[in-house]
């Protein structure tokens, strides 16, 4: 296992950054099936998200001793598959900005931690307490520039904003995140936007940006 390193994450909003994709029924990729991505980044360079509703056989407790962190949250909490590309590349998806203070802030109470180095510096070696949430991932989704769109336009993702407390949108905050069970996270992250699962056969490429 490797940790996301010196893989960044930009600061600055664009294009599908802080949303959420949920796929399609259609759409049969294994990878991909009822997924639901959470986006980083997306500029005509291409994009990159983590999907957030798929977990693997291996505990959180387990990965935070092989990179000398405590965990101290549910012991049974897992890890998520964040997606194809490099599958053995960390990240931390968090709400608490203290914890590491190199983290990139996607929207208010959400964080996402792609090195150590802010960690170890900050002596934040414990993490997990009740008052705080914490998912890690390993792997991410990547598309081409222009690829996504594409994707978009044939109707294979529905998109759902990533909110903050006053934005006035229709979507998900960050609590969706860490509070909803991962097989549920595809359904009532469309029916936050008003989309009826049950009703998604035959979707055209006709969403658009929220």
């Amino acid at each position: 296992m490797r940790y996301a390193g010196q893989m960044s994450v930009s600061h600055e909003r664009t294009g599908l950054a802080c949303h959420l994709l949920c796929a399609v029924p259609q759409l049969l990729d294994p990878n991909f099936k009822r997924s639901v991505v959470l986006m980083l980044e997306h500029d005509e360079r291409g994009a990159l998200g983590l999907v957030i509703n798929r977990t693997m056989n291996t505990s959180l407790s387990e990965v935070a001793e092989a990179l000398d962190l405590e965990w101290c949250g549910d012991p049974d909490a897992q890890v998520r598959i964040g997606g194809p590309v490099e599958p053995v590349r960390g990240w931390f998806l968090h709400d608490q900005g203290a914890w590491d203070p190199d983290a990139s802030s996607l929207v208010d109470g959400l964080w996402v931690t792609t090195s150590l180095e802010g960690v170890g510096a900050a002596g934040s070696v414990r993490f997990g307490s009740e008052e705080s949430n914490f998912l890690f991932l390993l792997g991410y989704a990547g598309w081409s520039g222009g690829q996504l769109e594409g994707e978009i336009a044939a109707g294979s993702w529905v998109l759902v904003p990533l909110v903050d407390d006053d934005d006035p949108r229709v979507g998900v905050d960050p609590t969706f995140l860490f509070d909803t069970p991962p097989e549920h996270m595809w359904s009532l992250a469309l029916q936050s936007i008003g989309v009826d699962p049950q009703r998604l056969v035959g979707l055209q490429g006709t969403q658009t940006l929220h």
